[in-house]
């Protein structure tokens, strides 16, 4: 008997507890115990660690976001001049991805990437609900 296919919940949980496991390794891992002796160093090293894995549970969430990828949605507002964009990256097209710096550190993100040609400028937006500046 097969096992049913997992949820992407479901899936993403499992790889979250993998990402979580590899962490307590690293922080327990008997070879690096001489490294970690002051309080000091324990500390930047559990704060090292957690970044890893707030960074990769904000990209999780974000590529899991509905508004992320809806081909058949109106173009969004230029956050310049508000008129209607042209997608830049084709609707079926794997979104391009960008580098953002956040609390957690440098988190890569996949938006779909928009042109204003009257401000000639590209940007990703949010979800079409999302206001200026988010």
């Amino acid at each position: 008997m097969s096992t049913p296919p997992l949820s992407s919940r479901e899936r993403l949980r499992q790889q979250w507890l993998q990402q979580a496991e590899s962490v307590f390794d690293l922080m327990f891992d008997p070879d690096q115990q001489d490294q970690l002796v002051t309080f000091h160093q324990r500390e930047q090293r559990v704060c090292t660690l957690t970044r890893e894995l707030t960074a990769w549970l904000l990209e999780q969430h974000v590529a899991e976001d509905p508004a992320v990828c809806l081909p058949d949605t109106p173009p969004p507002a230029c956050p310049r001049c508000g008129r209607p964009a042209s997608r830049r990256t084709p609707p079926h097209d794997p979104a391009p991805s960008r580098q953002v710096t956040c609390a957690a550190g440098v988190v890569t993100l996949q938006r779909q990437e928009w042109y204003c040609p009257r401000c000639r400028a590209a940007f990703f937006p949010s979800g079409s609900e999302a206001p200026i500046g988010d």
